[in-house]
């Protein structure tokens, strides 16, 4: 018959929590960095898509002969 391990206790059961935090923690800024690398991008697209149209309204510059 299998024995079921005994739960943690103790300074144990402490480093095991902490441990747990610390990857959720790890996890969620990782998942931060993704999300605003994503809106980085998005941003510098529309920049850059704003910038290219504002070009086009510029007047055009008389050429001398």
């Amino acid at each position: 018959m299998p024995t079921t391990p005994e739960p943690l206790r103790g300074d144990a059961a402490w480093r095991a929590s902490v441990k747990e935090i610390a990857q959720r923690n790890d996890a969620a800024r990782a998942a931060g960095m993704r999300q605003r690398a994503e809106q980085n991008a998005a941003a510098a697209r529309e920049t850059a898509r704003l910038e290219r149209r504002e070009a086009l309204d510029f007047p055009k510059q008389p050429h001398r002969p």
